[in-house]
């Protein structure tokens, strides 16, 4: 096993502990659900009683909480990999080509995280104007 690989494993297994610590359970959403919602044409969202919508905005907002947690390890690892010394040249090109892939994953999180939650709040709006428009099924 190489330093870095070493390294990494250290690095994970401490950050593991401290989340495991904090109490912040494992989430693996339910990627079928997820799609569905987010595939809703609009005669899906009139046909979907408020109830059902306002369990699907608790869904949303697992997703998103779950994209957060993956955005938040993904900029930990970056800050993390910037204090990593006494590696070979070999084990920072890798590590170097793991955080501009890591980046590029990033900004996409950022970017599903921050459109999932509009999509959230607007589906939040269309519970609001049911009630009152006293359309609330």
């Amino acid at each position: 096993m190489n330093n870095l690989t070493k390294e990494i494993n250290k690095y994970t297994e401490q950050l593991d502990q401290w989340i495991q610590s904090l109490g912040i359970p494992k989430y693996n959403p339910p990627n079928s659900e997820i799609e569905t919602i987010l595939g809703f044409t609009r005669d899906n969202l009139r046909e979907r009683s408020s109830i059902q919508l306002s369990e699907d905005t608790v869904l949303l907002a697992q997703f998103s909480l779950f994209l957060q947690q993956k955005t938040n390890e993904c900029q930990t690892f970056i800050r993390w990999s910037n204090q990593v010394n006494n590696l070979t040249e070999d084990d920072n090109r890798k590590l170097n080509n793991w955080i501009k892939q890591i980046e590029l994953r990033l900004e996409r999180i950022q970017y599903l995280a921050r459109r999932i939650e509009f999509i959230g709040q607007n589906i939040n709006n269309l519970i609001r104007t049911r009630y009152n428009e006293g359309k609330n099924q």
